[in-house]
């Protein structure tokens, strides 16, 4: 499973909706694959939706949330207009492993 996180700029004077978590969930479809979805709101003009999906590959994660992305900037009437910035898997830096109790140590 990878959790891939597809980051979203609203067009001003537009701001984030209000029931984006709600929203954003509601428009998954049962073939968009989605396990959970994970919202974070950044206003005025930032979201990024989190998805955990079942993946062969990182590269095939990466680009089904692409597609799940694409398909809601172009479907859901409740998004105002907004542009994909990102997607990909977040990535944690080195230093902060060493703090995890059980990670390995190189």
């Amino acid at each position: 499973m990878y959790l891939v996180h597809a980051r979203f700029h609203i067009a001003p004077p537009s701001a984030v909706p209000d029931l984006l978590k709600e929203l954003a969930r509601q428009s998954l479809r049962a073939d968009d694959r989605v396990e959970h979805l994970s919202v974070h709101p950044h206003p005025p003009q930032q979201f990024t939706l989190g998805f955990y999906l079942f993946s062969q590959s990182l590269r095939e994660a990466e680009d089904h949330a692409r597609g799940v992305c694409t398909r809601l900037l172009s479907d859901a009437r409740w998004l105002p207009p907004a542009r994909l910035l990102s997607v990909g898997v977040p990535l944690i830096p080195p230093a902060l492993l060493d703090e995890w109790p059980g990670a390995p140590r190189y």
